[in-house]
């Protein structure tokens, strides 16, 4: 075979390859978050403009950010749609509930060519007529470009237990009782101690103790973690067991010093 032939063939085969190059070019561009200074700024105001309506209390303007498709997921799990928000607010505010909604937290955006994704905490303040809840959420927003304007097709909110429970006054002594060692399984015990005027936690598999939180004179919460301990005594006023109150059940631990 001739050196021309040869040198065709493989300007042929190469031409020929080019655009299955190019695909896999674009979708690894595609693929990993870009640097678009000018599409996280909309982004980043597209969430500060619907956090404002929260503030204000406009249903309406709140809805107006979801795209008619979006998959939105409400803090309970449940599967909603922006008008179920509009009209639940609005059941709410007739019947005297209010809510106050912080900035976007903690706020991270990766823009993927025309989607752009956007996570950040949430601080919301609910209250009934004088009594106050305090809560908090993480928030994952999809955004997709449509129409020059940044929509939400997909919003997760997940709940971050007990980050803003409010502790009441308990008399640190009564902390003595509830020290010691409790014991789910024999091989997955927790120690628990008194610290000063704080009453700690220290669970299998972590570094370090964790402040407990009071919430009532028995039972505690930890920071950011599910569930209520409850200390129990018996008749004798002699602690003998802890319940760990979840969404799933209780458990229990006995109490073996």
């Amino acid at each position: 075979m001739s050196i021309k032939p040869v040198f065709v063939f493989l300007f042929v085969l190469a031409i020929a390859s080019l655009p299955i190059a190019t695909q896999k070019v674009a979708r690894a561009e595609v693929s990993t978050p870009q640097v678009f200074p000018k599409v996280e700024a909309e982004v980043r105001d597209a969430i500060h403009q619907r956090l404002a309506a929260v503030r204000r209390e406009d249903a309406k303007a709140y809805g107006g950010f979801f795209a008619e498709d979006c998959l939105l997921t409400s803090d309970s799990g449940a599967r909603v749609k922006a008008e179920d928000i509009a009209r639940d607010w609005s059941r709410d505010n007739h019947s005297g509930i209010s809510y106050h909604g912080s900035e976007a937290l903690d706020l991270t955006i990766h823009v993927y060519a025309e989607t752009a994704i956007a996570s950040y905490r949430l601080e919301l303040d609910e209250d009934w007529a004088g009594q106050r809840l305090s809560g908090a959420s993480r928030v994952t927003d999809v955004f997709a470009h449509r129409n020059g304007r940044w929509l939400i097709i997909a919003h997760q909110e997940t709940p971050i237990p007990n980050l803003r429970r409010v502790a009441v006054q308990v008399d640190p002594d009564v902390f003595d009782a509830y020290a010691g060692e409790y014991e789910f399984m024999p091989e997955y015990v927790v120690k628990v101690k008194r610290q000063g005027d704080k009453l700690m936690d220290l669970w299998p598999g972590d570094a370090d103790y964790v402040e407990d939180v009071p919430i009532d004179q028995n039972t505690f919460v930890a920071r950011g973690e599910p569930g209520e301990i409850i200390y129990v005594k018996d008749t004798n006023g002699k602690v003998t067991h802890f319940i760990l109150r979840t969404v799933g059940g209780d458990l229990i631990a006995k109490k073996t010093k």
